[in-house]
């Protein structure tokens, strides 16, 4: 059980979905992040020669994880930031404070996965459900 990445893909029309859960707050956000970079780079290994303090706020939960992961997406499509490690320092239903370290990619070292052109609202969902935080996501693709 150890070993479980934290989130899962399934099928959605012409759309990819995820599934993501977390012990903590914290882990949700991270576990999301990680499918997101999952799909955009598939299985490639990602050095921690950068970092980049990220603060973010919301009106609700669900705003906070679509804010976060639009933020990744935005760095990765604008700068070729690929994130691989995540600090959050402080998180609560609104708002979020922490670092991510990365790599920009190289496409020697990394593998173009799906090109993802955003995170949609159909569907989202947050939660509180059997002792952990979970949610699903649509991503535009």
């Amino acid at each position: 059980m150890r070993n479980e990445p934290g989130y899962e893909f399934f099928e959605h029309t012409a759309d990819v979905g995820m599934r993501a859960w977390g012990a903590t707050l914290a882990g949700l956000f991270v576990h999301a992040a990680q499918g997101l970079v999952a799909l955009v780079a598939e299985d490639s290994a990602i050095q921690p020669t950068e970092s980049r303090p990220v603060a973010l706020s919301a009106s609700s939960v669900e705003e906070l994880l679509q804010t976060w992961l639009t933020e990744l997406l935005v760095w990765f499509d604008a700068e070729r930031f690929l994130p691989g490690a995540y600090d959050l320092e402080a998180i609560s239903a609104t708002s979020l404070r922490g670092h991510v370290q990365g790599d920009r990619f190289d496409p020697a070292r990394h593998t173009h996965g799906t090109e993802v052109k955003g995170v949609t609202r159909h569907q989202f969902r947050v939660e509180q459900r059997n002792g952990r935080w979970e949610a699903t996501i649509i991503f535009d693709v």
